[in-house]
């Protein structure tokens, strides 16, 4: 997970040092910690053997080996010029997959406001252009990211989370492209939005314009994505770089050794190199830096959260272009219209949902991740005060008479907010994702036989056309009981009844 520290640097004072000095995870001291015990002890066991094994002769030698290896090994070994170009070249490479990663709330806001009608088609051809453009980053980052891999192991698993419908899924099975099928969905939201300007839900081409060029923003920047883990760093400047760093230090192992014997002994006898050990925490740290830039994909500390991103684009595109478009009264049957290169525009599975939830495999749902919250979003400044006074500042006081400062003057009452601040950390100490996860993961193996199954797209039905599943979770506001559907593949996930077990099976949907 990215580690954030932001908070701790808030202020430059010892506080602020010492907070951001003694952070374990994604610190220079999980990075090197262990090399440099490895690195000490080396050195330890060698000094040992000088002092108390070798003869005097032997002793003779090794010590013009220290002498060989120690003169102008800074210079022979320029690590500061190599470690800052390299470290330069790859910060930079890591911004531009950054901004490569691509946020759909540009193309969801385009959405929304162009392409208008408060119609039931309109709307799902909406959420269905969120989705396209949602699709198309997993498809990509699946690829690129073991951290998507491994929450997407198949095709079918993207479909079993609501990313994409059966038929999507067969349409992209049937492509022939031997190099990528990631077009494809953005292809499926170009086509919608052309159909769009055809019927008069864009009201122009230049509006239908804008909106392509904000696909292909988004189409660009995976498209980057792609080059950068196609072609990475040249193999041979990674390699000079990471091998003259541990080349440097295990010259060190001999070089830096204090000399006891001999016309010429060192001038003090400490057992360790401290300044040796000082250059390794900050030459192996800054190697450290550029070994975890060079894949940012991946799943180191400070690795970017690819799946955090997913879910966060789907959620927020979701959200913008249905709010202002959404009627309490809108039912869940089917769309029928089919467009041209396109598959059928069905409601997607999450429709209906405030509280969207997007899938993890048991697995990866145990990764933890830093959402996009400001740091000091959680900090309550006014924690025991009941009320707090607003006035002008200092400066503009002096420009106002006793009765002009007097009617700026503002109380504010704070009980209300402190109130909702420690419920809130209370029900956030109260249901901690750990614990969350681990009732989740109890429950599943109790209740395997009542969870929907997924397979090939869909879930999968008995002969008699029933839901081999059903869920157990289902929230009380979503159940409507005894109300039979036509098709029993397409469920809302939060509409599904629960029976007793000699009771017949039916689903109902708002």
């Amino acid at each position: 997970m990215t580690i954030s520290y932001t908070l701790d640097v808030s202020q430059t004072n010892l506080q602020s040092f010492f907070s951001l000095l003694l952070r374990w995870r994604g610190s220079v001291w999980k990075a090197v910690f262990g090399q440099l015990a490895v690195w000490t002890a080396v050195f330890l066991l060698i000094s040992c053997i000088y002092r108390y094994i070798l003869s005097p002769s032997q002793q003779d030698v090794f010590e013009q080996l220290v002498r060989y290896f120690d003169n102008k090994l800074d210079a022979n070994i320029p690590l500061t010029f190599l470690l800052g170009f390299f470290v330069s070249f790859v910060v930079a490479r890591w911004g531009s997959i950054l901004n490569g990663i691509g946020w759909i709330d540009d193309a969801s806001l385009l959405f929304a406001t162009y392409i208008r009608g408060a119609d039931e088609e309109t709307r799902v051809i909406r959420r269905n252009l969120v989705r396209y453009l949602v699709l198309s980053q997993a498809l990509v980052l699946r690829d690129i990211s073991m951290q998507v891999r491994k929450r997407f192991p198949t095709m079918d698993t993207l479909a079993a989370s609501g990313l994409m419908t059966h038929e999507e899924m067969d349409i992209l099975d049937h492509i022939k492209d031997p190099y990528s099928r990631y077009w494809t969905s953005i292809q499926w939201s170009l086509n919608l939005v052309y159909e769009c300007q055809k019927k008069g839900k864009v009201e122009s081409y230049y509006l239908m314009n804008k909106i392509v060029d904000e696909i292909g923003k988004f189409r660009h920047g995976l498209a980057s994505l792609l080059k950068y883990d196609w072609v990475p760093v040249p193999l041979v400047y990674p390699q000079v770089i990471f091998l003259a760093v541990r080349i440097y230090f295990m010259i060190c192992l001999i070089g830096r050794q204090f000399i006891v014997t001999g016309s010429n002994p060192s001038g003090i006898d400490l057992w360790l190199p401290i300044t040796t050990m000082v250059q390794f925490l900050v030459y192996m740290g800054w190697m450290k830096v550029a070994e975890a830039l060079l894949n940012p994909l991946g799943e180191d500390d400070d690795d970017l959260e690819c799946n955090y991103i997913i879910d966060k684009n789907l959620i927020t595109g979701l959200s913008i272009v249905d709010t202002m478009w959404k009627h309490d009264d809108t039912g869940y049957s089917m769309v029928e219209e089919h467009m041209a290169k396109t598959p059928a525009q069905k409601k997607d599975e999450f429709w209906g949902i405030d509280k969207i939830a997007p899938l993890y495999s048991m697995e990866s749902a145990e990764r933890s991740v830093h959402p996009l919250v400001g740091s000091a979003s959680k900090i309550n400044l006014v924690k025991n005060k009941k009320e707090i006074v607003m006035t002008p500042h200092k400066n503009k006081l002096s420009e106002l008479d006793p009765t002009e400062q007097k009617t700026y003057l503002r109380r504010v009452n704070v009980s209300d907010h402190n109130a909702k601040h420690a419920k809130q950390r209370g029900l956030e100490r109260a249901n901690s994702p750990d614990k969350c996860l681990s009732k989740m993961r109890s429950r599943s193996k109790s209740e395997l036989q009542y969870i929907q199954f997924y397979e090939n797209g869909k879930f999968r039905t008995s002969a008699n056309g029933s839901q081999n599943g059903v869920d157990l979770w289902t929230r009380a506001g979503d159940i409507e009981m005894n109300v039979a559907i036509s098709n029993p593949n397409q469920v809302h996930p939060h509409s599904i009844t629960v029976f007793p077990p000699d009771e017949p099976q039916t689903t109902s949907r708002h």
